[in-house]
C-alpha cells in the first residue's frame, strides 16, 4: 500500500503530455535532415573549437545546439512502444550523425595548427561507472521532460544536453581519428555508446512506466527478444565501465598513499626534496633530492617503510638532482681560478699604485723645486727635471734639467743655481739646461728681416 502510494506521488499526473504528442515530438527530433543536420554541422564546429583552444564556455555552448540526443531517445522510445520503424530509423540516423561527426572533426584538427590534447579532450577519452549514472539520470530528465507540458521541458532539456555531454566525445574521437590516437578514440567512443545506450535504456523504462500504447499488437516472443538483446547490450556497455572505474579507484587511492608516505617518510636531513612525482598507474614514485646526497641504506628505509603506507611493491626512484659535496668540488676548482685571477689582478693594481704614487711624487717634487727656485730668481718660467732611463756608469748623468728664463741669467746666478742643484739633488750628476725667451726673439729676428 505504501508502494503504491509512492508510485502515485511520483506520476506526472496533470503534468503529463498526452502520449501521441509526446511520441510525435520524439518523431520530430529522430529526422535529421535540412535543419537538423545544418545544426549538427555547426555543433561539431563549434565542439572541435573549443576542445581545441580548451574552452569550457565553447564546448558547453555545443552541447546545447546539438541536436544528437532526438534519435537516441527515438530509440529507446520505439522499444518501449514496440515501433520497430521507429527504431530503425533512428538507428539510421545516429549512424549518419556519427559519420558526418567524426569527418567533420578530423578535417577541422587535421587542418588546426594547435595539436596539444588540453584537459577537455583527455577528459572525454576514460569513462567510468560514473558516465552510466550520469547517461541514466540524464536519460530519464529528458524522457519526462518531453512527456511532460512545455513549461518544464524548457528547463530540463538543456541540462540533460550538458550532463549526458553527446557532442564532445564525437569531436574527441575525431581528434584521435586525425592524430591517429587509437586511444584517444576508442575512449571517446566508448563515452558515447555509454550515454547513448543509457539515454535509450532510460528512454524504453519511462515509456513503459508510463504506460504509453503499443503501436503494434503486443508479441510476447518480440518483448522477450528486446529484452534479451537489451540486457545484453546493457552489460556490455556497463561492464568495461565498471572495471575502468575500479582502475581509477584503485588509483587514486595509491595517488592518496603515495601522497602521505612522502609527506610522512621522505624528509631526509641536509637534503631538500626538490621534485615528486607520483605515476598510479605504473604503480612508481620518483623523488628529486637537492642536498648532500641520498646514500643506499636511507633508500632502503624508505622503501621499507613503503609496505606501512600499503602500498608496498611499489617502484621508488630517488634522484639527486645536484649534490652537495659534488657542488663543493666544483665551486673549490672554480674558486680556485678565480682566486689567481684576482691575485693577479691586486698584484698588477699594486703596480698601478705604486706607478701613480711616484708620479704623484715626482710632481710634489717639481712643484717644491720650482716654488724654491722661482724665490731665489724671480725671472725664472719655469724648471723641469728628468731621470735618464737605462743603466748607466755610477759618474755618469742620471739626471737632466731644464730652466727657463725671461731673460737669459748671467755667470753668477747659474752658479747659484747650479749650487743649490747640487744640494736639492744629492749631488747627483745632472745636466743643465738654460733657455730664455730673449735668445728665442733674438733668433726669430733675423727670420723677419729676411722676409
Amino acid at each position: 500500500m505504501d508502494l503504491n502510494r509512492i508510485f502515485v506521488f511520483l506520476r506526472l499526473g496533470a503534468d503529463a503530455e498526452e502520449p501521441k504528442l509526446a511520441m510525435e515530438a520524439i518523431e520530430r527530433g529522430v529526422n535529421f535532415r535540412g535543419t537538423n543536420m545544418l545544426i549538427l554541422v555547426c555543433a561539431i564546429v563549434i565542439a572541435s573549437v573549443g576542445l581545441n583552444v580548451n574552452s569550457t564556455a565553447v564546448v558547453i555552448g555545443a552541447m546545447l545546439i546539438s541536436p544528437l540526443m532526438g534519435p537516441i531517445i527515438g530509440v529507446g522510445a520505439g522499444l518501449g512502444v514496440l515501433d520497430l520503424w521507429l527504431v530503425r530509423r533512428s538507428l539510421k540516423n545516429i549512424g549518419i550523425a556519427v559519420i558526418v561527426s567524426l569527418l567533420t572533426s578530423a578535417l577541422y584538427f587535421l587542418i588546426s595548427p594547435l595539436s596539444d590534447a588540453h584537459s577537455e579532450i583527455l577528459a572525454r577519452t576514460s569513462p567510468t561507472i560514473w558516465d552510466v549514472l550520469i547517461a541514466l539520470a540524464g536519460g530519464f530528465a529528458g524522457i519526462i521532460a518531453i512527456a511532460s507540458k512545455d513549461k518544464v521541458r524548457g528547463n530540463v532539456v538543456p541540462g540533460v544536453a550538458i550532463a549526458t555531454a553527446l557532442m564532445p566525445p564525437l569531436c574527441t574521437a575525431g581528434y584521435g581519428l586525425a592524430h591517429l590516437n587509437w586511444t584517444y578514440l576508442v575512449g571517446a567512443m566508448y563515452l558515447f555508446l555509454i550515454n547513448s545506450v543509457f539515454i535509450s535504456i532510460a528512454a524504453l523504462a519511462t515509456v513503459r512506466w508510463l504506460g504509453y500504447p503499443q503501436r503494434f499488437v503486443e508479441d510476447i516472443k518480440l518483448k522477450g527478444k528486446i529484452r534479451r538483446y537489451t540486457t545484453l547490450i546493457v552489460l556490455a556497455t556497463v561492464v568495461p565501465s565498471v572495471w575502468l572505474a575500479y582502475r581509477l579507484v584503485v588509483q587514486n587511492n595509491f595517488t592518496h598513499r603515495a601522497e602521505a608516505f612522502i609527506a610522512y617518510e621522505c624528509t631526509v636531513p641536509e637534503n631538500y626534496l626538490l621534485d615528486k612525482k607520483v605515476d598510479p598507474a605504473n604503480r612508481s614514485i620518483t623523488l628529486t633530492y637537492l642536498g648532500n646526497g641520498i646514500t643506499p641504506e636511507m633508500q632502503a628505509t624508505m622503501e621499507n617503510r613503503l609496505a606501512a603506507h600499503g602500498i608496498s611493491g611499489a617502484e621508488l626512484d630517488i634522484r639527486t638532482g645536484l649534490s652537495l659535496q659534488e657542488l663543493d668540488n666544483e665551486e673549490r676548482a672554480e674558486n680556485e681560478g678565480m682566486k689567481r685571477q684576482l691575485d693577479d689582478q691586486s698584484l698588477l693594481v699594486a703596480k698601478f699604485g705604486a706607478m701613480r704614487d711616484s708620479l704623484t711624487q715626482v710632481k710634489k717634487n717639481d712643484d717644491a723645486l720650482m716654488a724654491e727656485a722661482q724665490a731665489m730668481a724671480p725671472d725664472l718660467r719655469w724648471l723641469i727635471t728628468a731621470e735618464l732611463p737605462g743603466a748607466v756608469a755610477p759618474d755618469s748623468i742620471k739626471k737632466v734639467v731644464a730652466a727657463h728664463f725671461v731673460h737669459y741669467p748671467d755667470t753668477a746666478e747659474i752658479d747659484r743655481i747650479h749650487r743649490w742643484l747640487n744640494v736639492r739633488l744629492n749631488d747627483k750628476q745632472f745636466a743643465l739646461t738654460i733657455t730664455a725667451d730673449s735668445l728665442l726673439k733674438k733668433e726669430a729676428e733675423p727670420t723677419q728681416k729676411r722676409r
